[in-house]
């Protein structure tokens, strides 16, 4: 509790104009957050230090936001970001504090900061109170003009509300911390509908039962309106997959008329019954009806009630006055007939002739439009006609155009989390070579007793083709894949098993996740870089290939190898250090020229990934002996450590630019002794290891993995081109809608919504 008093005041005090001392500090108060004491020694005082903590941080926020515009800089920017991630891990770590209003209050307060530029509740200073001088009156949240800070301040304060609207309290989910979406798809919901006849269903015919839309340029919904295997139920049923920049859902929807506790069996769902009639309504009185009062009768006639003489005395035709008669005769006898066949039956109610009966149940229903219409997205202000306005608040997209599955394929793809990867080597005593140092985890024989400890300490095993998260390379990542042969776990491994070819170590939170590779011999990317996954084909290449200078050849054999590749050899012949960087490295590649126009820029065999991932490459080393960190091959090793994100050439130019080390060698006291290697001429600024401490056995796996997460991290703050990965979700979507965008009027699109098909 004291250090994270003492960090918090610095931090307000003293080091929130520095860009390092700051980010120092955010990552030490994370770090301090993931702290949980046992029950027994828990005081009250440790939810008062964590909501102190969280106002602490979220004043640091308030304050680098208010600072005046030139001091407005991207470094600012970064401190303010790593602010609102910090926040963020105190909520998840202690989700008792949102059941604090003032905390609760104090952190939406700077997500609306964050978001929108202002807060609507301000704080009237107590020198402003005693002058009865009060400021402007606040706007509410719907009239503010949207003036955010910045947009990475934007972004990362709307990720700070989702996470405590969706995680806090509920992380890990139910089905493990792998994922943060759902896994279900438009084939796998298709496979539980009654219309499935247990064919082979390709996901591209899948989608063509689905209906899709669009929602505020951000949201894509695919409705789907058969019933899911309930087919005894007749409600109408609309299965959801929202797919939008935090991740994919499902919700299936029921619209009923009667709660579910009423409407257990099939006759109170098919007929919820009438209502009984109440023969408790009180005496029945016999009374004839009159139109005149009682003393009518009593009244003496006088001439003048005679002026109209009866029928009888104005006979003129006995025939005629005899029909007459009868026909009054027989209306009387009819009346009196019904009358007394009414009182002498005693009918049950209801009346079966005369009851009202219910129309046949309905099994279609147009559940689309219904739950568009309850969401209120068919009104005539959300809907626009296309021609002019080009993007109306809800929009229908085409998914029988072509190429419409493998865009949705990739934005599933991308991840709604940050990913990272770290490698780790074991170099024994005087190892100099790639080689040897990849045999070493092939038997543990060759390795110290505590290397395996150290490698479950960083994560726990994944089956890479069961897992649907990261997995170290882009190749089998988020997505389960089915196994194509049992796997037997090796008894006699060094480590190799995590190689990434069928395990790896993992662990994940809900900002990011992190996937420990071990390298060895075993495993290459090297048939999996050049598979080509695309349907089209990239035409005839010729490739130009700069293989590394070895500066233990001379020139005019660089020249000829250099020479031998321009001719077309097959990358085959090259030597043992330039073919691992010549095909192992799956990148964009501005070396390669394509003869049928394309650009330049494009992967070879693969398409660019919309994942951009953290350029840094984190490799953590346990020596044997602290000075052969001197001899550690790390551009031999780097083709090694490919993820599939890297956006360089074939060879990287510098393998040393973006490479953190962390060396680890064990004493004889059991303790480790941390080595830190930075970029050539740059220092290891990340927490919480730092260049010569010596740690614990116990906490040696939790340093070093928070270590390369805070690596990762710093390089995405000072990196342009490394958006969050919801911005990059949105992104990928908006690139749907403005490729398969339906342009309709209002007409053709209420039209199509009672159409089995979309209009086209």
């Amino acid at each position: 509790m004291r250090a994270t008093y003492l960090v918090c005041h610095r931090l307000i005090s003293s080091w929130k104009a520095d860009l390092n001392v700051s980010l120092a500090a955010l990552e030490v108060l994370s770090g301090l957050a993931r702290i949980h004491l046992p029950l027994e020694i828990q005081i009250i005082a440790d939810s008062q230090v964590c909501q102190k903590a969280v106002k602490w941080i979220c004043d640091y926020i308030v304050y680098q936001c208010s600072r005046p515009p030139p001091a407005h800089s991207k470094d600012l920017h970064s401190t303010i970001v790593a602010a609102y991630q910090c926040v963020t891990t105190w909520l998840l770590e202690h989700p008792d504090l949102l059941e604090n209003k003032d905390c609760v209050r104090i952190v939406l307060e700077v997500v609306e900061l964050g978001i929108s530029g202002s807060k609507s509740m301000i704080d009237i200073p107590h020198s402003l109170a005693l002058q009865n001088k009060l400021p402007e009156p606040p706007r509410l949240k719907g009239e503010k003009e949207l003036k955010p800070v910045s947009m990475r301040v934007k972004d990362a304060a709307e990720s700070v509300l989702v996470c405590m609207l969706d995680h806090v309290g509920y992380f890990p989910p139910p089905y493990g911390s792998e994922t943060l979406s759902s896994l279900l798809d438009e084939k796998t919901l298709l496979q539980y509908c009654n219309s499935w006849n247990g064919s082979n269903l390709s996901p591209e015919n899948a989608i063509e039962h689905f209906r899709y839309f669009v929602t505020d340029n951000s949201i894509i919904l695919a409705l789907l309106e058969e019933h899911l295997g309930n087919d005894q139920d007749p409600q109408p049923t609309v299965t959801a997959l929202i797919r939008g920049p935090f991740g994919r859902n499902a919700w299936a929807m029921q619209l009923r008329h009667l709660p579910r506790h009423k409407s257990g069996s099939k006759m109170q769902m098919t007929n919820p019954g009438r209502p009984l009639p109440m023969n408790n309504l009180g005496i029945h009185y016999k009374i004839r009806p009159r139109y005149f009062p009682e003393c009518v009768e009593r009244i003496p006639l006088t001439k003048a009630d005679k002026s109209i003489p009866p029928l009888e005395s104005v006979i003129g035709d006995p025939v005629e006055h005899e029909k007459l008669s009868k026909l009054v005769d027989n209306q009387i006898a009819f009346e009196e007939a019904v009358e007394r066949q009414i009182k002498a039956s005693e009918r049950k109610y209801p009346n079966p002739e005369t009851e009202c009966r219910a129309p046949s149940i309905c099994q279609e229903f147009q559940t689309s439009r219904l739950l568009l219409s309850h969401l209120g997205l068919l009104s005539l202000e959300t809907l626009k006609d296309s021609l002019t306005q080009p993007l109306p608040s809800l929009m229908a997209l085409d998914q029988k155009q072509s190429g419409f599955f493998k865009q949705l394929d990739i934005l599933d793809r991308i991840s709604t989390r940050t990913s990272d990867t770290v490698f780790v080597f074991y170099m024994r005593s005087g190892q100099a070579s790639a080689e040897e140092i990849l045999d070493n985890v092939t038997s543990h024989q060759n390795i110290h007793p505590h290397f395996l400890e150290f490698l479950l300490s960083l994560g726990w095993p994944v089956d890479v083709s069961k897992h649907a998260g990261w997995t170290g390379h882009t190749s089998t990542a988020w997505k389960v894949q089915k196994p194509n042969e049992d796997f037997d776990i090796p008894s006699d491994h060094g480590g190799s098993l995590y190689n990434g070819e069928h395990q790896v170590l993992y662990w994940s939170d809900v900002l990011s996740e992190i996937a420990f590779v071990v390298p060895s011999k075993t495993k290459s990317h090297l048939n999996d870089e050049l598979k080509d996954d695309d349907d089209d084909s990239l035409g005839e290449v010729t490739l130009r290939i700069k293989v590394p200078v070895r500066p233990d050849t001379s020139p005019k054999e660089n020249d000829r190898r250099m020479t031998s590749l321009d001719e077309g050899t097959d990358p085959s012949h090259l030597s043992d250090i330039s073919k691992p960087r010549a095909l192992s490295l799956n990148l964009e590649c501005p070396d390669i020229h394509l003869q049928s126009g394309r650009s330049s820029g494009r992967k070879f065999g693969r398409q660019q990934s919309t994942s951009i991932g953290c350029e840094a490459k984190v490799i953590v080393v346990w020596l044997e002996s602290l000075d052969d960190y001197l001899s550690f091959p790390l551009s031999d090793l780097l083709p090694y450590t490919t993820t599939g994100l890297e956006s360089n050439a074939f060879t990287p130019r510098c393998p040393e630019k973006d490479s953190y080390v962390i060396f680890i060698h064990a004493l004889q006291s059991g303790l480790f002794h941390i080595k830190m290697q930075g970029p050539v001429g740059r220092m290891t600024l990340a927490l919480p290891l730092v260049d010569g401490m010596v740690v614990s056995r116990r906490t040696l796996g939790t340093l070093v993995r928070q270590t390369a997460l805070n690596l990762c991290r710093r390089k995405r703050l000072d990196s342009e081109n490394c958006p969050p990965p919801h911005v990059r979700r949105r992104q990928k979507i908006q690139d749907i809608v403005s490729k398969y965008h339906l342009k309709l009027s209002e007409p053709e699109f209420y039209t199509s919504l009672f159409s089995s098909a979309m209009a086209s």
